[in-house]
C-alpha cells in the first residue's frame, strides 16, 4: 500500500505541473491579443503554484496569503472579461451576500472554540485567507455564469467548479488544526481534481474562437453597402464570392463551403451532438450577445462588421416570427449605430405576404 505521504507529495506536484502549464499557455495567449483578462488569469496560476509550493515546505502563512491571491487575481480576470464582452452584470445581491455572509459568520466561530485549548496557535492567517478565499471564490462562479451565453457549456462548468473549489477550502485549516491524518489525503485528492478541471476549462475558454478570433483576424476592406440587405441563394453565392477573405459573422444552416476566414456558428437543435460551434435556433439572445460583440470589435479594429443570416426560415420554424422580428429590429439597430451590414438570405417564396412585407420593411427603415 502507497504511503500516504508520498501520495499526497505526487499529487501536490502533479497541481504544480497543472498550475506551470496554465501559466504558460494562457500567458502565451496574453501576448498575442493583449486581452487584459488573459494576463489577471495567467497570474492566478502562479499564485496557485506558490500556495503548492509554501504547503510542500510548510510555509502555511505564505500559502495563506498565496491562495487568496490566486482567487483574487481569478476574479479580478472574469470581472475584466466580462468588462470585455461588454455584458451588464445583474447581481442578485439580496440573495448572494446574505449567503457568503452567513458562510463566513459560521466559519468565523471555529476560532474562539480552537482558542481555548490553544490549537490555533500559528496558523490564525492560515484560516482567515482560506475563509476570505472561499468568499471570493464562490463570487466567482457566480459571475462566472454571466458569460454563458458568449462561452457556453465552458462558462457553464467552469462556474460550477469554481464555487466547490472555494467551498473545498474551508476545512483545510481545519484538518491541520485537529492534526487530521486522513484528511490530508482525500483533500489533496479533491483538489488535484478541481484544479485540473479549473486548468482545463480555463485553458479552454481562453484559448476558444469566442475568446481569440475576433481580436487576431486580419482587417480586409470589402466595398458593400452599410445597412440591410436581403439576398435570395443566387445572389447568397455570388456575395459568399466576395467576402471569401472577410471577417464575417454567419448563422447558417449548411456548412459547405464556409470561407475561413468567417466566425461561423452552425444553427441547430442538437447542439449537444454538434462537432462545430452550435446554438440553438430558439437562443436568439446569444446571437444577439454574439453579434453585438463582434460589431463592437469590427469598429475597434477600424473596420466594419457584416452579419450574414442564412436560417431565417429555421428561426421562424422555431420561434413565433414576432419574436424573429424583435431579433432583427435589434440586429438592424446594432449594425446603424455601428456602420455594419446585416445580410439576410431568403427566398421570398417561403414567406408569407405579411413576412416578407415586414421583412421588406425592415430595409427601407435601415436605409432612412
Amino acid at each position: 500500500m502507497a504511503n500516504p505521504q508520498t501520495i499526497t507529495i505526487s499529487e501536490g506536484f502533479i497541481v504544480a505541473l497543472a498550475d506551470l502549464l496554465a501559466f504558460l499557455l494562457i500567458f502565451r495567449i496574453y501576448l498575442k491579443n493583449k486581452r487584459t483578462s488573459a494576463l489577471l488569469l495567467s497570474l492566478a496560476w502562479i499564485c496557485d503554484l506558490l500556495t503548492v509550493i509554501g504547503y510542500a515546505f510548510q510555509l502555511l502563512p505564505l500559502a495563506g496569503m498565496f491562495i487568496l491571491l490566486f482567487s483574487a487575481f481569478f476574479l479580478n480576470g472574469t470581472i475584466e472579461l466580462i468588462r470585455e464582452e461588454n455584458i451588464s452584470i445583474e447581481v442578485n445581491y439580496k440573495v448572494l451576500f446574505p449567503l457568503l455572509s452567513l458562510l463566513f459568520a459560521v466559519y468565523s466561530l471555529f476560532p474562539d472554540y480552537m482558542f481555548q485549548y490553544g490549537l490555533f496557535r500559528g496558523i490564525a492567517s492560515l484560516y482567515v485567507s482560506h475563509g476570505l478565499a472561499t468568499i471570493v471564490m464562490v463570487t466567482t462562479g457566480y459571475l462566472m455564469k454571466e458569460l454563458t451565453y458568449i462561452y457556453g457549456r465552458k462558462a457553464k462548468y467552469l462556474s460550477t467548479l469554481l464555487v466547490l473549489f472555494g467551498l473545498h477550502l474551508l476545512p483545510v485549516p481545519i484538518s491541520i488544526i485537529l492534526g487530521s491524518k486522513i484528511y490530508p489525503i482525500i483533500g489533496s485528492t479533491i483538489s488535484l481534481v478541481l484544479i485540473l478541471g479549473l486548468v482545463f476549462l480555463t485553458i479552454r475558454l481562453t484559448s476558444s474562437e469566442e475568446f481569440l478570433r475576433l481580436k487576431t483576424m486580419e482587417i480586409h476592406e470589402v466595398e458593400i453597402e452599410s445597412g440591410v440587405k436581403i439576398l435570395n441563394q443566387e445572389e447568397y453565392k455570388k456575395i459568399k464570392e466576395k467576402l471569401k477573405n472577410v471577417p464575417v459573422l454567419a448563422f447558417v444552416r449548411t456548412l459547405n463551403n464556409i470561407p475561413e476566414s468567417w466566425t461561423h456558428y452552425f444553427v441547430t437543435t442538437a447542439t449537444k451532438e454538434s462537432d462545430v460551434e452550435a446554438i440553438s435556433p430558439m437562443n436568439l439572445e446569444r446571437m444577439t450577445e454574439l453579434s453585438y460583440k463582434y460589431l463592437k470589435a469590427m469598429e475597434e479594429a477600424g473596420s466594419r462588421g457584416i452579419i450574414l443570416i442564412d436560417c431565417l426560415e429555421y428561426l421562424i420554424m422555431y420561434n413565433e416570427f414576432t419574436s424573429v422580428m424583435k431579433f432583427l429590429n435589434k440586429l438592424k439597430d446594432f449594425v446603424v449605430s455601428h456602420k455594419g451590414t446585416l445580410i439576410l438570405v431568403a427566398e421570398k417564396d417561403a414567406f408569407e405576404d405579411q413576412q416578407w412585407a415586414l421583412l421588406t420593411r425592415l430595409l427601407e427603415e435601415a436605409k432612412e
